[in-house]
């Protein structure tokens, strides 16, 4: 962990010898204690005891991330980060709570909070949240760079076009992976999910008969499909046992979450991505979420989704259970037919499995 955490400060400094990150919180005890834990690991930081002294100090420096109490005397967390994202939209915001409300993790994820804890905050907690926000700020700030130096190549060197689009795609497709990477790296139990499911998904495509470039983009944007998971909090996602209703609400929540990351993007794969993290947990019945979409408004790359998405996770070992051999699994698969799956996308699943099982093999834990 302490690896990740110091090269994304190596890597993202934006001056020689300036802090990274800016701890905001009244209690002094509480700022001394995330100082601790994050100077161990390579960073730097600067501490305000208010909302009035953080703006203060944004203005006079920049600052990778900020970390953000949400209930402080005077201005709240939750106004301070409506300016930060306004005002400074380059600097990541991670909200600290003593009270665990899953609605108010919801709101500050809205208003567009990279991470939620809540207090006591441990430091492996505290070291994991601050890896993804950084994580999440180095992939916006890869984009914008690809972006400008394409744009630029387009101006001066038009022959050269193909080329520049051929080194985009290669950075997109690896910058995805490592997006779709974030979740399992929270989560090591989830081995190569990603991996495994985008392969399920590309040949359910090419059996439904897609184009061979749709099929390919559906590869890529599948493995997209839990990013929205970086906003549900430790407490939930890592929970053992049966989630309270308003706790599985929260993680309802990362459907959205996921879309709302991806969303309004120029790149297909990410568009289609965005489509796939919305609906993959929708229902063929119409009893899924977010939108309880039915039948043919699910989009089919959703629809294809949720079936590669639940057949690996039912072959794949989990800490409260052991994995389902994969007949068990197709028999599982097929007895949701026409209820949580399309109907004619299970049919032609279940005619796939002898390729399906290479693949499984292929890509194992």
């Amino acid at each position: 962990m302490s690896t990740i955490s110091v090269d994304f400060a190596v890597n993202t400094r934006l001056a020689p010898n300036s802090p990274d990150i800016l701890l905001v919180d009244d209690e002094e005890a509480n700022r001394v204690a995330y100082d601790r834990t994050l100077s161990a690991s390579g960073y730097t930081c600067a501490e305000a005891a208010n909302a009035s002294e953080a703006r203060a100090m944004l203005q006079r420096s920049a600052y990778l991330l900020v970390i953000l109490d949400i209930n402080m005397p005077g201005e709240s967390g939750l106004d301070l980060l409506t300016h930060i994202r306004t005002d400074w939209p380059d600097v990541a915001v991670v909200m600290v709570t003593g009270v665990d409300d899953p609605a108010q993790a919801m709101k500050a994820i809205e208003m567009g909070a990279y991470g939620y804890m809540v207090k006591p905050v441990r430091s492996s907690e505290l070291m994991i949240n601050v890896a993804n926000a950084l994580f999440r700020r180095s992939v916006d700030a890869e984009k914008m760079a690809a972006m400008q130096r394409l744009e630029a190549t387009v101006r001066a060197r038009t022959k050269d076009l193909v080329g520049a689009l051929d080194d985009l795609k290669q950075s997109q497709s690896e910058t995805i992976l490592r997006l779709a990477k974030l979740v399992e790296f929270r989560d090591e139990e989830t081995g190569r999910h990603v991996e495994r499911m985008s392969h399920y998904s590309r040949l359910l495509a090419r059996k439904l008969g897609l184009p061979e470039s749709r099929c390919a983009v559906i590869q890529l944007a599948s493995q997209l499909h839990d990013v929205g998971k970086v906003s549900v909090p430790d407490g939930i996602l890592f929970k053992p046992g049966k989630l309270a209703p308003a706790e599985f609400e929260v993680m309802k929540g990362h459907a959205e979450a996921g879309y709302r990351m991806l969303a309004n993007s120029e790149s297909e794969v990410i568009q289609v991505g965005a489509t796939i993290a919305r609906t993959h947990h929708e229902r063929w019945d119409g009893s899924g979420y977010p939108r309880n979409l039915s039948e043919g408004d699910i989009p089919l790359e959703g629809r294809i989704a949720a079936v590669a998405d639940v057949f690996d996770a039912l072959t794949s070992r989990r800490g409260y259970r052991s994995a389902f051999p994969p007949g068990v699994a197709v028999r599982m698969i097929g007895d949701e037919r026409g209820r949580q799956f399309d109907p004619h996308i299970v049919n032609v699943f279940l005619r796939a499995m002898e390729e399906v099982e290479v693949l499984r093999q292929r890509y194992e834990d």
